[in-house]
């Protein structure tokens, strides 16, 4: 028998609840691990089923998936625009599960269950490769809405790269509207996507604010200022005070000639957004069509240089410096501006410019030819067409082309000097 006292106090007092307590905090950690696994909204890649011939060449299943979800990431990381919540997405399998002592349930086949009670969607994708003759074809299916893409390439890369934003555009809209508006070949495929996701877009009103805001800007960038005008200020009757969309209003305004009401837009739009540099790029613009060149240069120089804009700025910097003489300054920005944004009607007319004051009248002509392929109603590419016909001495193509730009040129106030230079009569 032990002649030791019995313990008491805090110690001896927990030692003798540690029984009752170690059942408790097990049921706490299993808990919380349950509270994550319904709150993880990833994109859960499952193997692929792929056709032998491309087993035995090394494409295996988990392989497909491995590189659908690494493009699902690239994609999501090289997405510029407004901040917004991100979704990670990994292999099926990835993350650790849990058995449930005693029943022998695992913890996901539990969380599952929840979320198909509480209606949470599932995020599981999986699919199959095809073959067709020379062609691959990959089909992916979300758990709960069945295909989600169906894609052809000629290789591997090419299918993976094809199918990656189709998952985006049903699990983070907002996401692939975003990616959509600058990878698109053209404008025209932005706006009729863009319409046709705003069909879907039902209740969503992140989701509908943010098409909206990409619809106008599309517009602004194919020289349809009054239609921008329009969805601008539609969208600020159901989202008043929205900076980015105050933003968009006053590059449509300036396109108008509202140059007062545009600054004061512009003004408006940095106040509410006072870390933000795009602001700026709207107030050089109107600098610009007031003639002050020097101050746009100077507001522009440091955003530019950092970084901190998009093509645009590069365009209006160069912009500015081609008017103050300094085409040589003015040539590599316009160079960057059409590497980083290739469907930037803008930009291409300013390359056209430069080259044109460069004496170099067939390459400006190749350029303002590629800007009004992006947005035939570009009124600065119609004029520097008309110029650079002329200088390569064609001028029946250019009155040809006057007389038919001259309407559209017409309706662009910043325009009418230079028309008035080139068409006197």
């Amino acid at each position: 028998m032990s002649d030791a006292p019995p313990r008491t106090g805090f110690w001896g007092g927990l030692l003798g609840l540690l029984p009752r307590l170690v059942p408790l905090v097990g049921v706490l950690i299993l808990l919380v691990i349950l509270v994550d696994e319904l709150q993880r909204d990833g994109v859960e890649v499952q193997p692929i089923a792929v056709p032998p011939r491309l087993v035995e060449l090394g494409l295996t299943p988990d392989v497909v998936a491995l590189r659908l979800t690494d493009a699902l990431a690239k994609l999501q990381d090289s997405v510029g625009g407004e901040p917004r919540r991100r979704t990670g997405a990994d292999v099926g399998g990835a993350h650790p599960d849990f058995t449930v002592p005693l029943t022998g349930l695992s913890l996901r086949s539990v969380a599952s269950t929840l979320r198909g009670m509480l209606g949470i969607p599932e995020r599981r994708v999986s699919g199959e490769v095809t073959v067709d003759g020379e062609v691959l074809r990959l089909r992916l299916r979300l758990s709960g809405q069945g295909v989600i893409a169906d894609v052809a390439a000629a290789n591997p890369d090419a299918l993976i790269r094809a199918g990656a934003p189709q998952v985006w555009r049903v699990v983070q809209p907002v996401l692939y509207a975003w990616w959509l508006s600058s990878e698109a070949a053209t404008e025209a495929e932005v706006r009729e996507t863009l319409e046709e996701m705003m069909q879907e877009a039902g209740s969503d009103r992140e989701l509908m604010r943010t098409l909206q805001l990409l619809l106008g800007r599309s517009y602004a960038r194919t020289g349809e200022a009054q239609a921008a005008l329009a969805v601008n200020e539609a969208q600020l009757r159901e989202f008043p005070n929205y900076p980015p969309a105050i933003y968009a209003r006053g590059r449509a305004l300036r396109e108008l000639g509202r140059l007062d009401e545009a600054m004061a837009a512009f003004d408006a739009a940095q106040r509410a957004m006072p870390g933000v540099a795009f602001p700026r790029v709207g107030r050089a613009q109107v600098l610009r069509d007031r003639g002050e060149n020097q101050a746009a240069a100077d507001l522009l120089q440091a955003v530019v240089r950092d970084n901190q804009v998009d093509a645009q700025g590069k365009v209006e910097l160069g912009a500015a410096l081609l008017a103050l003489g300094r085409a040589r300054e003015a040539l590599p920005l316009a160079r960057r501006a059409v590497a980083e944004d290739a469907k930037n009607a803008s930009a291409h007319t300013l390359l056209g410019d430069v080259l044109l004051a460069g004496g170099q009248p067939a390459a400006a002509l190749a350029a303002y030819e590629a800007a009004l392929a992006q947005a035939p109603l570009w009124g600065e590419a119609q004029l520097g067409r008309v110029e650079a016909l002329r200088a390569l001495g064609r001028a029946e193509e250019a009155r040809a082309a006057l007389a038919e730009a001259r309407p559209v040129i017409a309706a662009v106030p910043r325009l009418a000097p230079r028309l008035a230079r080139l068409d006197p009569g």
